[in-house]
């Protein structure tokens, strides 16, 4: 729970290969009980670990903020969906000379490719552009450095956002999905 910060049961069970449901609520609900984790309202449960259960793992994960709790749900699906990248990092900021250019949402390498993900969930298109021409910038780097063109992976849950993504990766000459 603390690689994922906020999670749904089902996320829970697919990440802890938790077997069924009932068995799954079960355990969750003997850990709230015993206050290692919390839960609330969004949709659906969402659990989180408790200031108990982060001094109990010896978590350094700080304070955090309800209003990240659908980007962090987004960003655990799509973790979930690509196959759960060992990889897998959160929030690593992306540098070129030693100056940081953007913090993407995750990043991973597969067979010694690099993978760069976006949650486009309440970001303003303007902003998503600035970022795919940064990320432009990095493919560069990336192509001489490794001889690849990274890929940009956006998870989004708009049709037309998707498209405007598409169009603007496609304009810039980034290697792109969406999701």
């Amino acid at each position: 729970m603390d690689e994922l910060t906020y999670a749904t049961r089902e996320q829970l069970q697919v990440v802890n290969n938790l077997a069924g449901d009932r068995n799954a609520q079960r355990i969750l609900a003997r850990m709230e009980k015993d206050k290692i984790i919390q839960s609330v309202r969004h949709e659906k449960k969402v659990y989180f670990l408790s200031n108990r259960g982060k001094s109990l793992i010896g978590s350094s994960q700080g304070e955090l903020k309800k209003s990240w709790i659908q980007h962090t749900l987004m960003r655990n699906d799509l973790y979930i969906r690509l196959g759960m990248p060992v990889s897998w990092k959160k929030e690593v900021p992306a540098k070129i000379n030693g100056e940081i250019i953007l913090v993407p949402d995750a990043m991973f390498t597969l067979n010694s490719e690099h993978y760069f993900v976006e949650i486009d969930n309440q970001q303003t298109m303007q902003t998503n552009n600035d970022k795919i021409k940064k990320y432009k910038q990095l493919s560069d780097v990336i192509l001489k450095q490794f001889s690849h063109k990274p890929v940009l992976i956006w998870y989004t849950l708009s049709e037309i956002r998707r498209q405007k993504l598409k169009s603007a990766c496609e304009q810039n000459e980034v290697n792109f999905k969406i999701y």
